[in-house]
């Protein structure tokens, strides 16, 4: 086998399109290749990994016909390059149950029923999965995902950010694994994203429900070591201390509403009890709003908070009503004296 043949089949590999004996061959040399130098590295490129296999290949295959020149020719394999298939076939398969195992979104080598996709561009790339799912991923992101989905479940690894509009499947539910958290959905569309200093995990739900919880979890259990999510909700995994911090998304999206119940969450406001607002309000984005103190509720509201965001519209309230508000978890929390 030349190099350039070699180098043509580790690129069909990688793609997913050997034929099984191709397959098989190019398994065995990686799975050597972890033998003999204890570990391949993450983060090699194709090009290095191709030399590293190569080399790999021309030694050993060198002592092999030394050997073989030793022994009767009906000894030999019908294709040199095979030559020491039968022999790596035991620490092949150990090499890929281990992969298996590890399960991280970062690994070069691939199964060929899996694909991995890293944007290199500024602009995010949008990735459409076997299920009718879409993918943005963000610049500098890495999404391995198989070519066809399990009967029961649908995985995918996430290095970095990327947002997610799941198809509805309720028999297999779709989850996000990254390097510390899993995301459990069984059709919505949410945002995962990490930071790349402090290598916190955010999950922003846009609409349906999400579970998170940790990767430590010897379950998965969103009720053990996780949230629950609704739409316009967040949480924040910090890893060193092991637990999730629940708040809001920065800017806070109205819910789809049917054309019935448009009319009456209208933001236009004549002398309304702050109780009315309020229940608009939630109604609206599906975010829980208390008063502090009862008496509020008797306040009346004069304005036109149309086309204004959440807290716009928060902040609006207030200075009409000489009342503050402040996020709380998932809820938000509006005090000040109130009304006779």
């Amino acid at each position: 086998m030349s190099r350039k043949s070699f180098r043509q089949l580790l690129q069909k590999y990688l793609q997913g399109e050997c034929t099984a004996e191709e397959k098989s061959f190019v398994e065995h040399w990686y799975g050597l290749l972890e033998a003999e130098t204890g570990e391949l590295e993450k983060n090699m490129d194709t090009d290095e990994l191709e030399e590293r296999l190569w080399e790999q290949i021309q030694s050993k295959m060198a002592v092999e016909e030394s050997t073989d020149d030793a022994q009767p020719l009906r000894k030999r394999l019908p294709f040199g390059w095979l030559g020491l298939a039968a022999s790596l076939l035991l620490v092949a398969t150990w090499w890929f149950v281990a992969l298996w195992n590890k399960k991280t979104p970062t690994d070069s080598v691939i199964a060929s029923d899996w694909l991995q996709r890293t944007n290199t561009t500024t602009s995010p790339l949008l990735i459409r999965l076997e299920d009718g799912s879409k993918v943005k991923l963000s610049p500098k992101s890495t999404l391995r995902f198989p070519q066809h989905f399990e009967e029961h479940n649908r995985t995918v690894y996430l290095s970095g950010d990327a947002f997610f509009d799941i198809q509805k499947s309720p028999l297999r539910p779709f989850y996000v694994h990254t390097d510390r958290v899993i995301a459990k959905v069984l059709g919505t569309s949410f945002f995962v994203r990490t930071d790349a200093d402090t290598k916190h995990v955010r999950v922003e739900v846009v609409t349906g429900r999400v579970a998170v919880y940790g990767q430590s979890a010897e379950k998965r259990s969103p009720v053990a070591n996780g949230v629950v999510l609704s739409p316009n909700q967040a949480a924040t995994y910090y890893d060193d201390q092991k637990h999730f911090v629940t708040g809001l998304v920065e800017k806070p999206a109205l819910l789809e509403t049917p054309e019935t119940r448009k009319q009456e969450l209208t933001f236009q406001f004549d002398d309304t009890p702050l109780s009315e607002v309020i229940r608009r309000l939630e109604l609206a984005y599906g975010i829980d709003i208390e008063v502090e103190n009862e008496q509020q509720n008797n306040c009346l509201l004069t304005a036109d908070l149309s086309n204004q965001p959440l807290y716009n519209q928060l902040d609006l309230i207030c200075a009409a009503l000489k009342a503050k508000y402040e996020i709380q978890g998932t809820t938000i929390l509006l005090s000040g004296k109130g009304c006779n």
